[in-house]
């Protein structure tokens, strides 16, 4: 059930914005701010937010970010 990847101690949010562009800009900021604290953090998103998310901020916008 357990990933090998994340410590067994390490906090786990899942953050699940409503699908518009509005809602998902201020819960990615969220979950970055929880995941410099500490957190591993799943975001939950639909293929279309992604694609638009990767057009307006660049590809490599989570780079450095492992436990996201």
């Amino acid at each position: 059930m357990g990933s090998n990847n994340v410590e067994l101690n390490k906090p786990h949010a899942v953050c699940i914005p409503y699908p518009a562009q509005g809602h998902i800009d201020p819960m990615l900021k969220l979950a970055k701010i929880l995941h410099h604290k500490g957190f591993h953090i799943t975001f939950v998103n639909t293929k279309f937010n992604h694609r638009r998310l990767l057009r307006s901020r660049g590809s490599h916008s989570l780079d450095g970010l492992s436990s996201f």
